[in-house]
């Protein structure tokens, strides 16, 4: 299930819309799972993120903020952070990563030996999980605007 609230009645539809068609294509076996999407006028937000994607107490919660006065009405970036994020959902379903809590919060990143490490002297850009989400955001926008609205060029 996914419930977005915040914005206008518009953009709320068209979030639902690109995040059904993200779940049903990052993860289409998955059914047990709600995903709150809140599209807010925030002022905590750090630097120039638009958008966080964090884990709820039940590992099957997601919640995902998008900062609506970064994006200021640009509809292709809001959808475009909407993929982004939810590719993040998909790490966080698939358990690719995790949220800690303690001693204090960090994500940590499953790599292919198995095993969950931190990545806290990377770059923000080098983060494996941020790599992953930059790399495939703009094809999964292409392919949401090819299926629902004939957009034939790239994102």
């Amino acid at each position: 299930m996914i419930i977005v609230e915040g914005s206008n009645k518009r953009n709320r539809d068209l979030v639902t819309e690109a995040a059904n068609f993200c779940a049903k294509e990052l993860f289409p076996r998955y059914r047990a799972y709600t995903i709150y999407i809140e599209l807010a006028k925030k002022e905590e937000f750090m630097g120039n993120d638009v958008g966080y994607c964090y884990q709820g107490e039940d590992d099957r919660d997601i919640y995902i903020e998008i900062n609506m006065d970064k994006l200021k009405g640009n509809i292709d970036e809001l959808l475009d952070t909407v993929c982004h994020e939810m590719i993040h959902v998909k790490q966080t379903l698939k358990k690719e990563i995790r949220d800690f809590m303690r001693p204090s919060y960090h994500k940590k990143w499953l790599c292919k030996d198995g095993k969950y490490r931190q990545y806290e002297n990377l770059p923000y850009h080098k983060l494996p999980w941020e790599v992953e989400a930059y790399k495939n955001s703009g094809k999964l926008l292409a392919k949401f605007k090819r299926e629902f609205y004939g957009y034939e060029g790239k994102a």
